[in-house]
């Protein structure tokens, strides 16, 4: 067995045993879709879109994980609520996660383009196995002996700061934390869905009349799990193109870059680049990620 092969599935093990492993995909522009991870933020942007995002990381690994994500986000002024619907696909090795979220937020107007803004989402989730691919390199592990797939519920919340210049957010996601019950015995763990808490922030900077830089941040705790946060810079010339960077602690960095045209239509790429542990072993350590978001006239 191919060294890359022996850590891709030990990777994907700790995934299928819901221990210390992260259990929720990660996106490198994630100052540019809050609401995917806060639903409170849904309808932050004031512009109703529509958009999808492709990522696969470990590139040159077979097996590695491959995350697409398809939204819809929307602010009723009227109401002073927000509604966002995301759905996902997320691949690794012989499991996968498909589901979606409804995020529902209402908004407190504080005056000044400033809004203090709450929200609830619930979520559906599907979990699968391809025993098959995991038994050509596990052959005796307790997981075969499970159902292939589990259907489960759970739900979200959040809290979220807007303003022309701060932005500020909290949220938990996995709130209920579901459990998976694929082995009922007592010389197993038992598998759950496990709290994720998402600190965000973000500046808009407006540098003069073309050019704004967002300096942003993100923290994210899971039990069980080191603390893990990224934080990087945002440069965007009079609302046609953007470019940026961030660093993830202890893992990469990330270089991303997107034009807008028209002022509807939002073109994006970003590369990270991780320094462990996979570029150790392997030259596959890459990730690629393009997102097409469409912008609703107003």
């Amino acid at each position: 067995m191919k060294l890359k092969s022996i850590i891709s599935f030990s990777l994907l093990l700790s995934l299928c045993n819901a221990s210390k492993a992260q259990q929720i995909f990660t996106i490198s522009q994630f100052t540019q879709h809050n609401f995917i991870f806060n639903p409170a933020a849904a309808g932050a942007s004031d512009q109703a879109s529509v958009g999808a995002t492709y990522r696969k990381m470990w590139a040159g690994i077979d097996g590695g994980p491959q995350t697409t994500i398809l939204y819809f986000d929307k602010y009723f002024d009227k109401k002073n609520t927000g509604l966002a619907v995301v759905l996902y696909d997320d691949k690794t090795g012989p499991t996968s996660r498909t589901g979606g979220q409804v995020n529902l937020s209402y908004s407190v107007d504080m005056q000044q383009g400033r809004r203090l803004m709450f929200g609830l989402a619930g979520t559906l989730m599907q979990y699968k196995l391809d025993k098959q691919m995991l038994s050509a390199y596990i052959p005796n592990d307790p997981l075969l002996a499970a159902s292939e797939n589990t259907v489960k519920g759970d739900a979200a919340a959040g809290i979220y700061y807007k303003s022309p210049g701060i932005n500020l957010g909290f949220s938990v996601q996995q709130l209920v934390q579901a459990k998976f019950n694929y082995i009922k015995t007592n010389n197993n763990p038992e598998g759950k869905l496990y709290r994720h808490f998402y600190f965000t922030g973000s500046y808009n900077w407006k540098v003069d009349e073309d050019n704004v830089v967002v300096p942003n941040a993100m923290v994210q705790y899971q039990p069980n799990a080191p603390v893990y946060y990224s934080a990087g810079i945002r440069l965007e010339h009079k609302d046609m193109f953007w470019v940026g960077g961030n660093y993830h602690h202890q893992q990469s960095y990330s270089l991303f870059a997107g034009l807008k045209i028209d002022k509807t239509v939002a073109l994006g790429y970003a590369y990270d680049q991780y320094s462990s542990p996979l570029s150790v072993f392997d030259d596959g350590s890459g990730a690629h990620e393009i997102s097409l978001r469409y912008f609703f006239k107003k």
